[in-house]
């Protein structure tokens, strides 16, 4: 007999709850700043957050960083438009294409949320197409101007309109892109 210790691996315990992010293999987690919040740094890019929000990471990875591999910028793209789809989606009722509604004839108090994203989709699209400042956004009377058009829509903050909408479509445009340029290659 030898007193040799064999290398065996070490069991981690599994602490149950959800499955880490897959982020964590494009991202480098760092030190913990509060509970289940983390300090991240791309491992492409060197970016740095000060505090991770995984939507704000995946946006990064698929619109951002010129450094990442084309397959890493691909799956976030998708990821990030497939989050853009769960929000559209609701539980209501769906009308055909054509149908009417009550909405096209009453200019309603409360839209329902297809709408508010149909309206936030253009809106994107009219302040990066004629160049606007999003500040504008928050202006007394951009604000009363869209009151007019429909009482029920709740304008945005700049942040949102940047930070959300102007990422969703970002990712959007940059997967119609490279969807046509991998057609073109085949």
């Amino acid at each position: 007999m030898t007193d040799h210790i064999e290398d065996s691996p070490i069991k981690k315990k599994n602490r149950g709850g959800q499955p880490p992010n897959s982020i964590w293999e494009d991202i480098n987690k760092g030190e913990a700043v509060s509970s289940g919040k983390f300090a991240a740094s791309c491992k492409y890019c060197k970016n740095t957050w000060s505090r991770d929000e995984v939507s704000k990471l995946e946006e990064h990875l698929s619109n951002h960083c010129s450094d990442a591999p084309a397959a890493v910028i691909r799956r976030y793209m998708t990821k990030v438009m497939e989050r853009q789809d769960k929000s559209k989606s609701s539980k209501k009722r769906k009308y055909s294409e054509g149908q009417s509604n009550m909405d096209n004839y009453h200019d309603s108090t409360e839209l329902n949320e297809q709408r508010c994203t149909r309206i936030n989709h253009a809106l994107v699209k009219f302040f990066i197409a004629c160049r606007i400042a999003f500040r504008v956004v928050e202006h007394l009377f951009f604000i009363n101007f869209i009151k007019e058009l429909n009482a029920g829509y709740n304008t945005l903050t700049r942040e949102v309109l940047v930070n959300q909408l102007l990422e969703r479509e970002l990712a959007q445009v940059n997967f119609k892109v490279n969807s046509e340029l991998e057609r073109k290659r085949i």
